[in-house]
């Protein structure tokens, strides 16, 4: 892939470019040299600008290799060379163009005896359309103008420059070359400018003439298919633009009824009549007849053509020559005998014979009653019909003759019969005998078959075919009862062969092999008919998938679940429809399911929070704590798993100001009351002293024996159900331990080793302690939100909670 965009120069490129007597060739060797010119690499574009390697590459497209050369390296730097040529690159056709020496090199190549070599002229075609005609999309306008004028300009001034053309026109890259010289020079004004002066060098009748029979047969399939693809070009531009253009001369001058003349005088000349110009100018005339095919539509420009004075105007001209396509349907042009698998044909059918009668097709389209008479005057019908039966295994020829007869049969419309309405459609039955003859043919295809090693002749398809449109044709129009007017007997026939060998036949070819369609299938019972909406592509791809789905999941899940073939899918507006099969689910539950779902959440909850307290150790580890801090942490991590917590509490009573070390069970509020009763603040130890801002409170003077010998009772009282021996030791080891904190925990922070001991000591205590016990005093409603670390308030170190005080103090008195 080429980048247009690429600005970074390959180094290899600038290196090699750096040499003094680098040389084309070794240019041309590198990679990425093609590649280097279309991103329009500077340096690379300045040495191709050179006048010695502009002319050397114009040698290498235009002089053909020596035969010395290896074949497949022959053409190498030829094609390299156009490659470079055609890179769109602005600086490199205008130097092309501005030079005229270059022009009269490349113009040279046309100089010379036919036939040219192809290889090279696809290089000078490509590298002479390259200059004038515009890429639209990649091209750059004003270096296009520039280019093209200069390039038309340097053509006009050759004589020669046409008859070289029509010389070399056996060479499709020159045939190409003329086409978009024709058709694709852009710009309104250059355009009519260059068309006006091909119209005046006659290169309409010049390329017309070359259809006659002393030319080549390669020139008169190139001029053929030149005319043809400028016709259909030419009256698509006319129809589609969407500037306002004057009328194409030269397609003013192919439709015209005297060039029309011309083709057929070049055609069907002279005795020795040549089978590709017949077929070349057939072509040309269908061509001008297929009108429809260029949708002109009159709302666009006020100035198109009239089609049906196209029409009428050639047809006209070639119904004056109708019997010199008769003759040539009965001595068509000499061809040497076919062997083929059946048999040999001698003489055999030819293309020229096939496109006649496909002429003769479009012709009695056209519904014209002058042509209409003068084919039935030359009994060119009964010529077809014996072409036939004759070229049995021909199947081009068989749609052709059917296609006109059922085109003649419909244009018998009138019921009167005043001898000059339905001339043709008369001729058909009357004359030609069309019923009889193909009903006699399909009976004696029937005994031929019925014999041993009998073969079924080619046209019955067609001839099924041509009888089913004939019966049709009997019902619907008047041409039903002409027939049995005036042909009484073959009306009878006719409806008794319909009835009988008809309709089996017709039964049989309406029978589906193996019995079913290929689209239809086997398993429809099973998951229902897929119906394909035609209006709906995204519902067609819906249903396939959905039917996919069905066939590949399990029945299980088939029979549970109903929903692939509902709109689920539809985005934007579509997905407001009906719910269908979901109004049938019951989303209504009962209060024991509620009541599980709440529990069930309160336990998912309580588990993220224990996972949260978990992480919040990890990331205060390496911190002091305080022992507010601690206590609050495991108020929340007992309240987490507390089912009953926030359905127990009064409405309106604020739980944080409830103390989470009392007691909710009576025998013990005495006990807890007597501890809670005694104040470890002193009123030295309840005002602040201002050298300890921003240190740690002094606890010096709290009475921590009393309060936690107290504290140590109640927790024995407690466990007293496991052993009253086992509390006993527990309050020795408590009243030992209190006694060695007392000298080391004073006036030192809490560190993260307290935590395991508290949990300890929490175990020890009853399991029921709850938020929901009595209230303390006004001094123990203080929040614990409240409450700061020392170190940033002067209030946090003294307006400390009373109960939390005591359990800190106890656990203090523990370490």
């Amino acid at each position: 892939m080429f980048w247009k965009h690429n600005a970074n120069s390959s180094p290899q490129i600038e290196a090699l470019l750096a040499k003094e007597d680098v040389t084309l060739q070794e240019v041309m060797d590198s990679e990425d040299i093609i590649n280097e010119c279309r991103v329009k690499t500077k340096v690379l574009i300045d040495f191709l600008q050179k006048t010695e390697v502009m002319d050397e590459l114009l040698t290498l497209i235009t002089k053909e290799p020596s035969i010395d050369i290896e074949e497949r390296t022959r053409f190498k730097y030829p094609n390299i060379a156009c490659e470079l040529l055609t890179c769109d690159v602005p600086a490199l056709n205008e130097r092309l163009a501005g030079d005229e020496v270059f022009l009269d090199k490349l113009y040279t190549f046309l100089d010379c005896d036919p036939p040219l070599n192809p290889l090279l002229a696809s290089y000078f075609s490509k590298v002479m359309v390259a200059l004038i005609a515009r890429r639209k999309t990649e091209q750059n306008w004003l270096s296009y103008q520039f280019t093209c004028l200069q390039v038309l300009d340097f053509l006009k001034a050759k004589d020669t420059f046409i008859s070289l053309l029509l010389k070399h026109l056996g060479t499709s890259a020159v045939m190409d070359l003329t086409l978009k010289l024709m058709t694709e020079v852009e710009g309104a004004e250059m355009r009519q400018n260059i068309l006006n002066w091909l119209d005046s060098q006659r290169i309409i009748q010049l390329l017309v003439s070359l259809l006659s029979p002393g030319i080549d047969k390669d020139r008169h399939q190139n001029v053929a298919q030149l005319l043809c693809d400028f016709i259909r070009i030419a009256r698509d531009d006319q129809t589609n633009s969407t500037e306002r253009a004057d009328p194409d001369p030269l397609l003013n001058t192919l439709e015209s009824p005297e060039i029309v003349s011309l083709l057929l005088d070049c055609m069907l000349q002279g005795d020795d009549k040549s089978e590709s110009g017949i077929v070349g100018g057939i072509q040309v005339l269908l061509a001008l007849l297929d009108v429809s095919s260029s949708s002109s539509s009159q709302h666009l420009n006020d100035d198109l053509r009239d089609n049906d004075a196209i029409i009428y105007n050639t047809i006209q001209v070639i119904k004056d020559r109708l019997k010199d396509f008769h003759q040539l349907l009965i001595e068509p042009p000499k061809s040497n005998p076919v062997v083929t698998t059946v048999g040999t044909l001698n003489p055999p059918l030819g293309n020229a014979r096939l496109q006649i009668t496909k002429l003769i097709a479009a012709l009695i389209s056209s519904n014209n009653e002058d042509l209409l008479n003068k084919i039935v005057s030359t009994g060119t019908f009964s010529v077809l019909l014996d072409l036939f039966f004759k070229y049995h295994w021909n199947n081009f020829l068989h749609t052709q003759v059917e296609n006109c007869l059922i085109s003649a049969l419909k244009t018998h419309t009138f019921e009167e019969d005043d001898g000059k309405s339905n001339v043709l459609s008369k001729h058909l039955l009357v004359d030609c005998k069309l019923i009889e003859k193909v009903l006699g043919a399909w009976k004696e295809n029937d005994e031929q078959q019925s014999q041993e090693n009998g073969v079924r002749k080619g046209y019955m398809g067609h001839l099924i075919s041509l009888v089913n449109k004939i019966v049709e044709l009997c019902s619907t129009t008047a041409l039903g009862q002409y027939i049995k007017d005036h042909l009484p007997d073959v009306a009878k026939y006719l409806d008794e062969f319909k009835e009988t060998t008809l309709s089996e036949t017709n039964k049989i070819q309406e029978t589906l092999l193996g019995g079913v369609h290929p689209s239809t299938s086997t398993d429809t019972e099973q998951y229902g008919d897929v119906m394909f909406s035609q209006s709906n592509a995204l519902q067609q791809q819906q249903q396939l998938f959905s039917q996919y789905q069905m066939q590949n999941l399990a029945s299980q899940y088939i029979d549970g679940y109903s929903g692939f073939n509902d709109d689920a899918f539809n985005d934007g507006d579509d997905t407001l429809q009906t719910i269908d099969h979901r109004t049938e689910m019951n989303f209504d539950l009962s209060e024991g399911e509620l009541a599980h779902q709440q529990e069930m959440f309160k336990q998912v909850c309580a588990q993220n929070i224990n996972t949260l307290d978990d992480a919040d150790d990890q990331i205060f580890e390496e911190r002091e704590h305080t022992f507010q801090t601690v206590i609050e942490k495991q108020d929340r991590h007992e309240a987490a798993y507390s089912s009953d917590s926030d359905d127990d509490s009064p409405v309106g009573e604020d739980t944080m100001d409830i103390d989470p070390w009392s007691s909710p069970r009576p025998a013990e509020a005495a006990s807890a009351a007597a501890v809670l009763a005694v104040d470890p603040w002193s009123s030295a130890a309840a005002t602040c002293d201002d050298d300890t801002v921003g240190g740690w409170a002094d606890f010096g003077g709290a009475p921590f024996d009393a309060g936690f010998a107290s504290f140590a009772g109640v927790a024995g009282e407690r466990d007293g159900e496991k052993g009253g021996d086992e509390a006993r030791e527990a309050g020795v080891a408590e009243s030992g331990e209190v006694e060695k904190a007392k000298a080391n925990s004073i006036d030192r922070p809490l560190t993260s080793d307290v935590k395991p001991i508290i949990v300890e000591t929490k175990m020890k205590s009853a399991a029921g302690d709850q938020a929901d016990g009595a209230a303390v005093g006004a001094d123990q409603k203080t929040a614990t939100t409240g409450v700061t670390e020392p170190s940033k308030s002067v209030e946090g170190d003294c307006n400390v909670q009373t109960g939390s005080v005591v359990k800190g103090n106890a656990e203090n008195e523990k370490v």
